[in-house]
């Protein structure tokens, strides 16, 4: 197939970009239903938090053996099984009926369209030049930001007039539609299977004792990790609890954040692609955009202003930026590596996810609400200070180490 920039495009980052939309919806729900969840199914925080982080945590179980399957039968076959999972995770999860039926509901979602993200990176090395790659992961990450941004302030008018059963419907009717889009009409795999004789451990072995991996991949996964736990759930505690704001008023910050990271998540690739043809070191860009993460992050630690919509919009442009460190890694290695070495970082930031969300919950329990419901300063002090100490360990790592490391090209 002669390669057709306008139309690989609308056949192969469409779909994906829809169900990276779906997938990015679908997990950030909870920032606005968590309220009501609490109520219906009288859920404590470290609950909410397990419930929530779940979905990353049965993603990051199969990614390992996805990426095998994805380097061995191309990212189509893959990608109709993850839309068939989400089909069940949203029916699941629509006529659950207490927790377990929830938790099973969102384990299905993480499990199926919540991987969909490392089958849209491998099919970008499947079907573009290594020069596009950036730009093209960051039309999927568009969709994505817009994903986050329905589930924000349009959710919440939603919601005034359906039910959040309804929601999950909806999903499932989407799914369906996306699942006759990929059978149809995505062309199938066109990259030579890996070399045979090369083990998966052998394949992952090169992958993580790569310099540049172990220089720019943990920092990475944490920047992606702490910006998922904190949109997907813990914003809308630490704005109702910390700053003391309406369901409305955190509904417009969460919209700002969304908004910000649809920017974001176009322009890094566009811009890193540009700078990269010039000279520039794209690990050195990733670095940057890290380091204003985690400054967000410390803001919220420390309680700096916290009315302000501008800790949010810097958390929204750069929320994404650890995606980066694929286009950077890929360079690396041969092309029969790229899903496997996908893998090892999403598997690395779903883990993450987890252990933050379900670890804030956590730390939150240990002070316990008042009789409101709303949880204690100090307590989210308390979390947040732990994460931004990891955050600035691993970052000092990057930026010690980074230096050595040419990645220009």
């Amino acid at each position: 197939m002669i390669y057709n920039k306008p139309k690989l495009i609308s056949l192969i980052i469409f779909p994906f970009g829809i169900g990276y939309l779906l997938s990015f919806f679908l997990r950030n729900t909870n920032a606005i239903l968590a309220p009501e969840l609490s109520i219906t199914f009288n859920l404590n925080a470290t609950e909410i938090g397990f419930l929530t982080s779940v979905f990353f945590f049965s993603g990051a179980i199969q990614y390992i053996p996805l990426a095998i399957l994805l380097d061995k039968y191309g990212p189509k076959k893959i990608f109709i099984g993850e839309i068939i999972l989400a089909l069940f995770g949203c029916l699941l999860t629509s006529y659950a009926e207490n927790f377990t039926m929830l938790v099973i509901g969102r384990a299905f979602l993480g499990l199926g369209i919540g991987s969909c993200l490392t089958t849209a990176f491998k099919s970008v090395t499947v079907w573009f030049p290594n020069d596009f790659w950036a730009t093209a992961n960051g039309m999927i990450l568009f969709a994505g930001s817009l994903g986050a941004i329905l589930s924000t302030k349009p959710l919440q008018f939603y919601l005034l007039e359906n039910h959040w059963r309804d929601l999950f419907y909806l999903g499932f009717i989407v799914s369906i539609i996306l699942l006759i889009f990929v059978i149809f009409l995505m062309p199938n795999n066109k990259e030579k299977p890996p070399i045979k004789n090369q083990s998966n451990l052998y394949v992952y072995k090169k992958i993580i004792t790569n310099k540049i991996f172990y220089t720019v991949a943990p920092a990475s996964t944490l920047g992606l990790a702490s910006f998922f736990s904190i949109q997907g759930l813990w914003a809308n505690g630490w704005m109702s609890d910390v700053a003391g704001l309406t369901q409305a008023d955190v509904g417009n910050r969460l919209l700002a954040m969304a908004m910000a990271m649809s920017i974001g998540t176009l322009s890094n690739g566009l811009i890193v692609d540009q700078l990269a043809k010039r000279g520039f070191n794209r690990a050195k860009y990733l670095a940057i955009g890290i380091s204003f993460l985690f400054f967000s992050h410390f803001i919220l630690a420390f309680n700096i202003d916290p009315k302000a919509y501008w800790p949010w919009i810097i958390m929204g442009l750069t929320g994404n930026i650890g995606v980066l460190v694929h286009p950077i890694l890929n360079r690396t290695y041969p092309a029969g590596y790229a899903a496997r070495s996908i893998s090892t970082i999403a598997v690395s930031t779903f883990l993450m996810v987890f252990l933050i969300q379900f670890g804030i919950g956590f730390i939150l329990d240990q002070w316990g609400p008042n009789e409101i419901g709303q949880y204690p300063k100090i307590a989210y002090n308390f979390a947040f200070g732990i994460l931004v100490t990891f955050e600035v360990l691993l970052l000092s790592w990057m930026l010690i180490n980074i230096k050595k490391l040419d990645i220009s090209g």
